[in-house]
Order: structure tokens, then C-alpha cells, then sequence
């Protein structure tokens, strides 16, 4: 079997690696963690050129972290960093195409001298369905969220109308008395409709809360 050269196992390596949703990486322990290295396969990841990304040329990596993960990707970090042991997070990265993916992440720091520490990672995309799920469930959440808002001011608007409907109604005299029977009825579905959507409201509250510990 012929033996290949350096320069073709590099070529090999790289052809294969630029294809997986993972990469390595090397970066600065900076306020943005500037990459020095990340593997090409970074593309296939998030869509960015690794040349794009290191040195943040044209984004940063940890810019790309979806803003209500970033913190505790940052703090772990940093926690692993102080104890010198490794840390291991999930979160969601931003794609070039402005979709979110999960992906996990290891990696550990190293003090390379007196006044520089770095961090050696590894990130890969969560390909169990898992990650696609918890997005789409978490965009669906904001959306029943946003319906259920609608709904409230339509129950108050609702509430309101039967308020006037009741004093219409009781200035109509007895012309009026059914009239203000069908309002007093329609106040009573108001209320209780918005009992009900608080409960809704407050169950998505906890829902969100939980996707974004996941």
C-alpha cells in the first residue's frame, strides 16, 4: 500500500473535518475570547469561513451564542477556568442564515505563561433532533405568548363593552332588562376567560424558563 505524504494526510484531514458539524478551536481568555485557531469545519457548523471568525475579522464566535445562553457559557467558562478543570455546556449558536442550532461544547484552559491563558475546546452539533426540537418549541412559546397578549386586551376590551352595555342597559329601564342580562353574562365569560389565560400565561412563563436551562 503506498504511504502518503504529510502534505496529503494535512489535504485528507482537512477535506474530511471541513465536512462535520464540529471543529477545534484555540482562543484568547479575553473578554471575547478571540480565536487564534479554529478548525475549517467551522463552516459546516455556523456557515462562517474559519479566516472569518478568527481573530474575530468578521464575528466573533461568542457573538454568534444566542443572547439568553451567552452568560452562562461565559461564567462556565471562566468557573472551569479559576478550579482548572474542564467544563461542559450546551447551548445555541447562531448560523450565517440567522437560524439557531444546539450544539455541545468541552474544552479546558491552560496557562501557556506568565500573562496569557488560553482555552482548547471542541464543539459539535447536536444532531439528535433534541436541539431542532427545544428551538422550534421555544419560537412556538414566544408566539403563544405574543396570541395570548392579543387575547388579553380583546377580554379587556370585551370587559369593558359589557361595563357600558350594563349602564346603557339600566338607563333603558325595563326595555333594557334582557339586554342587560346578555351583558352581565358576557362580563362573567370575560373574567373568567382572563383567569384562565393567566394560568396560560404563567404555564408558558415556566415553559420558557425550563428551554432555557436545557
Amino acid at each position: 500500500m503506498e504511504m502518503l505524504t504529510r502534505e496529503e494526510i494535512a489535504a485528507l484531514y482537512s477535506e474530511i473535518t471541513s465536512r462535520i458539524e464540529s471543529c477545534l478551536y484555540k482562543c484568547k481568555m479575553d473578554e471575547h475570547l478571540t480565536m487564534l485557531y479554529i478548525s475549517e469545519s467551522v463552516k459546516a457548523l455556523t456557515g462562517y469561513d474559519a479566516h472569518e471568525v478568527i481573530g474575530n475579522k468578521s464575528v466573533s464566535f461568542t457573538a454568534l451564542i444566542h443572547p439568553e445562553d451567552a452568560q452562562q457559557v461565559t461564567q462556565s467558562i471562566k468557573e472551569a477556568a479559576a478550579a482548572k478543570t474542564t467544563y461542559d455546556i450546551e447551548y445555541r449558536l447562531k448560523q450565517r442564515s440567522d437560524t439557531y442550532v444546539w450544539v455541545h461544547e468541552r474544552g479546558y484552559s491552560s496557562v501557556e505563561s506568565l500573562s496569557e491563558q488560553y482555552i482548547y475546546g471542541f464543539v459539535s452539533r447536536i444532531n439528535t433532533g433534541t436541539g431542532d426540537l427545544l428551538a422550534t418549541l421555544g419560537k412556538k412559546s414566544v408566539e403563544i405568548e405574543a396570541s395570548s397578549n392579543e387575547i388579553e386586551k380583546i377580554l379587556k376590551s370585551l370587559n369593558l363593552l359589557a361595563v357600558n352595555a350594563t349602564i346603557e342597559a339600566s338607563r333603558a329601564g325595563a326595555q333594557g332588562a334582557g339586554f342587560a342580562v346578555v351583558a352581565n353574562e358576557v362580563q362573567n365569560l370575560a373574567v373568567r376567560s382572563k383567569s384562565s389565560l393567566s394560568k396560560i400565561q404563567a404555564l408558558m412563563r415556566e415553559f420558557r424558563q425550563l428551554l432555557r436551562q436545557r
